[in-house]
């Protein structure tokens, strides 16, 4: 049974149906809510017009070097992100890494995903809930725009105290849950947008040590965004592809929308002008710099897995060069384009509420879930223009989430093919792999699940962890495996020699180093995890968020030791034996023949070469005779 088990053929890998299939894809997986609610924020704070410098800056010489690397090796190796790095033994632990990056991420981002479906219902109410104080979980601290004259109250507010939270001194904090530091301050004033977050939405406990009750509404719309999910990647790339051709347009059509209607607003004019007014004394800030590196890393999904699985199914010869120049376009083109649709309708809230457009302005969650509904609650018909936000909203965040889904399933499938062979496999597989994390996903929609969320944000995917992964795959490639027989294999693949081979140069040493620079300067100005700047988090729960940042990071030197330490020979034999290609894999890439009983016993390199790898060898496609 055995000999027969290991030499039934398994089905081809899937490909892409076409080569747009690709493009939508990557754009999906790429575009996504940091587009909306982050990029437009950094460059009003960090000098306006100005901040594209820095932008552009990392992205030619970072973020697209990376993101053309990524794509390529999937498209090189046909594998996922989890066996893509075997070619260089003692880096495979970047696949690991970047695989649990990618869980995680999955994990905590449905959560967005499930505020998002949370307001688009509350948006069908006759009344916008958000607008008034007479809702069931209102404060007497409450206030709404409406009956609150804005002549003697807020245009009294100074240039940097929000009409949308409460500015108390100092050990006076109180949150809009009634839990404070020092007594219930009557004098402080909180807007009926900020309550119906806070009690509304979120119930918001006192800190991460109070989970508290589940908030029911959100756990139903996360269930139905899972469910969503599930059913968007249930039988493979092939039903994949067809999904996201709306799921990747769809926003960008409610993104115009909602463009050519905040431009219309009175007030608009300033908005956009607060926006783009270029401040260039901001560029002598290092911060500045590190927000451009960091935003370039997240809007461009890089060293999560997602690139390397969507390149693994492209044919061999697709020119993802000409995909990589056309995904910067409309990436950076639609953070750009965002701000438009976002500062235009802020200029007109602000000039309505005779304030300061800083005073409104808001990043992430705040500009999402609550500068932009209280916008939205201004206008003209508000039910509909909430509908058509927060539909874009979790549109934008879908087509991330199950392609991120897909990269996950993607490496386990490449890890145990055989398995998934047999009927219904893959679908009971990815109906557990996202029940799992719906059930991880319930903590988050506690009454202390923003606490949590908030842990998983900024260190299960934090930047200086893709920063990390970064230069490693940077270094793999240029110093490990080798500069030049990796740019004649990507010549090889595209057809043909860009003129100037401006990737291949930054491989080598311009992405490692600027990238390294940003990473450590995120290190050296590192500062204990808050929420809103107020609640700090006590240090077992900075432990636990440190835990998830090196929980995937420290696949990398982990499995490197473990690779040296269980190769042969002297220390110079060990390090030959890890950084030189596996035969079996050689095999499979080049058509070249392996050494006897490679396929039955562990390499010397470390890596366990079984009946994945035997599967492998009726791939070997008709080019893989061309030695490099």
């Amino acid at each position: 049974m055995t000999g027969e088990s290991t030499s039934t053929s398994i089905k081809p890998r899937e490909k892409w149906r076409s080569k747009v299939d690709f493009f939508f894809g990557l754009a999906g997986g790429s575009v996504g809510l940091g587009n909306v609610w982050r990029f437009p924020y950094l460059c009003y704070k960090n000098g306006g017009g100005a901040f594209l410098i820095p932008y552009l800056i990392f992205l030619l010489v970072s973020a697209l070097p990376i993101f053309f690397l990524e794509v390529t090796l999937g498209q090189f190796t046909s594998r996922g992100v989890a066996r893509a790095w075997e070619m260089v033994p003692i880096m495979k632990g970047i696949g690991y890494a970047s695989t649990v990056i990618i869980v995680n991420l999955n994990t905590y981002y449905m959560t967005v995903l499930a505020w998002g479906l949370r307001y688009m219902v509350a948006s069908f109410s006759a009344t916008l809930p958000w607008s008034t104080c007479d809702n069931e979980w209102n404060t007497e601290n409450c206030f709404d725009f409406e009956n609150w004259n804005k002549t003697s109250n807020l245009g009294n507010l100074s240039t940097t105290q929000s009409p949308l939270y409460p500015t108390v001194e100092p050990g006076n904090w109180i949150s809009t849950t009634g839990n404070t530091s020092s007594g219930k301050n009557e004098s402080v004033r909180v807007s009926s947008v900020v309550e119906f977050w806070e009690r509304g939405v979120l119930g918001l406990s006192s800190g991460v040590h109070e989970l508290g009750s589940v908030q029911w509404e959100l756990l139903l719309c996360m269930l139905v965004g899972w469910i969503v999910v599930y059913f968007c990647i249930w039988r493979g790339i092939a039903w994949t592809s067809k999904v996201v051709y709306f799921t990747a347009t769809f926003p960008l059509l409610m993104l115009f929308i909602l463009f050519v209607r905040g431009i219309t607003l009175d007030g608009a004019i300033d908005g956009i002008e607060f926006y783009l007014k270029p401040n260039a004394t901001k560029l002598k800030e290092p911060q500045v710099w590190a927000d451009a590196a960091t935003q370039v890393f997240y809007s461009y999904s890089l060293c999560n897995g997602i690139l390397v699985a969507l390149g693994s199914y492209n044919t061999y010869h697709h020119n993802t060069y000409r995909d990589t120049i056309l995904l910067a376009v409309l990436n950076s083109g639609t953070s750009f384009f965002s701000g438009f649709a976002v500062f235009s309708v802020l200029g007109y809230m602000a000039k309505e509420q005779n304030v300061n457009i800083d005073s409104v302005a808001e990043s992430g969650p705040g500009l999402v879930f609550i500068a932009y509904p209280r916008a939205i609650s201004l206008l003209p018909l508000p039910q509909l223009w909430g509908v058509l936000f927060f539909l874009m909203l979790f549109f934008l965040g879908l087509d991330s989430q199950f392609v991120g889904q897909e990269s996950f399933m993607t490496s386990l499938i490449d890890m145990r093919p055989r398995f998934f062979q047999k009927p219904w496999r893959r679908e009971m597989v990815v109906a557990v792999v996202c029940g799992v994390q719906f059930l991880i996903g319930i903590l988050m929609v506690t009454q202390g699940g923003v606490y949590i969320f908030n842990m998983y944000d900024n260190y299960a995917a934090a930047g200086w962890c893709l920063f990390f992964i970064g230069i490693c795959e940077c270094v793999t490639i240029s110093w490990l495996f080798g500069i030049n027989k990796y740019w004649d294999r990507v010549i090889h693949m595209l057809g043909f020699k860009p003129r100037i081979p401006w990737f291949k140069w930054c491989w080598v040493f311009v992405a490692p180093t600027s990238t390294l620079a940003v990473f450590l300067y995120s290190l050296i100005k590192y500062t204990p995890l808050s929420y809103n700047k107020i609640y700090i988090y006590p240090l077992w729960a900075q432990f636990l968020a440190w835990c998830l940042a090196l929980c995937a990071i420290l696949w990398i030197p982990g499995y490197a030791i473990y690779a040296i330490w269980n190769a042969k020979g002297s220390l110079s034999e060990r390090w030959k034996a890890v950084t030189k290609m596996p035969a079996a894999i050689e095999k499979r890439l080049y058509g070249m023949d392996p050494k006897d009983d490679i396929d039955e016993k562990p390499s010397q390199a470390g890596v366990l070469i079984d009946d994945n790898d035997k599967e492998d060898e009726c791939e070997v496609p008709e080019y893989s005779s061309i030695r490099l």
